[in-house]
């Protein structure tokens, strides 16, 4: 390629030219010629086109098939229910728990005694509480989380067996 002004040997990949400064404009690819319709003479008059896809899918015991797949596991089933219903029970009382303990060692912090025998808690007290029932309330969010993903990995395993019978279904009736 050469530069339009200067006329210097420059090479293709060039944006502008090393000797005058010259910014070059990039070149056009060609474009190219559009296809060209051909039509397809019509098929005889015996000849059948053969099938492209199957006009509907067959029914497998699938969304909205006729067999619907047989649940099985109905124990595990009832153990992964019960499991999320102790897990919110468990959080829940937990939490509520971590809550009373850090009120009631917030309250205590702030009890004043005339009795020359009963101590003040002080702050040992609040802190106490208050560290002791966030503690609790960690620990009851964390109870909750792991007993519900817990029921949820137990779905997750029988629904793992429930599509592996459902494809084998399907692999049989396609033989």
């Amino acid at each position: 390629m050469q530069c339009p002004v200067c006329s210097a040997e420059l090479p293709n990949t060039a944006k502008f030219c090393g000797s005058c400064g010259t910014t070059l404009s990039p070149q056009a690819a060609p474009t190219p010629p559009p296809p060209t319709y051909q039509p397809q003479p019509p098929p005889s008059p015996g000849y059948q086109q053969p099938p492209t896809a199957m006009s509907s899918p067959p029914s497998y015991g699938y969304a909205g098939g006729t067999s619907p797949v047989k649940k099985k596991y109905k124990a595990l089933r009832l153990i992964a229910v019960l499991l999320k219903i102790l897990s919110v029970i468990a959080g829940v009382g937990l939490i509520i728990a971590g809550l009373v303990m850090a009120v009631a060692g917030a309250a205590s912090s702030s009890r004043t005694s005339t009795s020359p025998t009963f101590t003040e808690p002080g702050p040992a007290a609040l802190f106490g509480g208050l560290v002791g029932g966030l503690v609790l309330i960690v620990y009851g969010v964390f109870v909750f989380v792991f007993l519900y993903a817990y029921a949820e990995w137990m779905y997750v395993f029988m629904d793992i067996e429930e599509n592996t019978r459902l494809t084998n279904e399907m692999l049989s009736a396609r033989k």
